[in-house]
């Protein structure tokens, strides 16, 4: 039985998904005539694995692929096994946004709901949404740490919130 992936490009019609096989993590090719049209599919956007970690507040979060970038690029997909944010014009957002996801301010966020290894949706909607372009009211081209900063007096948190994110939630850079 033929696959209709394939581990190359076979044609300029094909797309760049990322999926599991075997237990590990894998490019392969289809071309887009199999594919249902997303609104990301063609824009810049974060891909972090659909499970991570154990639901421990403020957890890192691993990435897609060692070595790889966890920026998805226009015509680049993913498996169910996978979740993506975004949907932007260019990298400068979706590397914004991937910034935005490695603070401890927004892990903390995620952790008041994500209490399994489960990193579905549902377990991000206590993380604000924010502007990612350049006339947001965070500097992006701060480090993780400094937008952290930021967010601390964005959303009026206390000296006792600050210390307790900053004492429990590791950095990610």
């Amino acid at each position: 039985m033929s696959s209709i992936f394939s581990e190359n490009s076979k044609n300029p019609n094909d797309l760049k998904i990322l999926g599991v096989i075997n237990n590990k993590r894998k490019w392969r090719y289809i071309n887009s005539e199999y594919i249902e049209d997303h609104p990301n599919l063609h824009k810049f956007k974060v891909i972090l694995p659909g499970s991570n970690g154990s639901g421990a507040i403020g957890e890192v979060l691993s990435t897609p692929l060692i070595g790889e970038p966890l920026i998805g690029e226009p015509l680049i997909g993913h498996t169910q096994t996978f979740i993506s944010f975004g949907a932007f014009n260019t990298r400068e957002e979706a590397e914004a946004l991937l910034k935005y996801i490695k603070t401890k301010f927004a892990r903390t966020m995620l952790g008041t709901l994500k209490i399994t290894q489960s990193n579905k949706k549902d377990t991000w909607k206590n993380v604000p949404l924010q502007d990612f372009t350049a006339q947001s009211d965070i500097n992006w081209n701060q480090s993780v740490a400094k937008i952290d900063q930021q967010l601390y007096k964005k959303y009026g948190l206390n000296t006792k919130e600050i210390a307790f994110i900053e004492e429990k939630v590791r950095a990610m850079e």
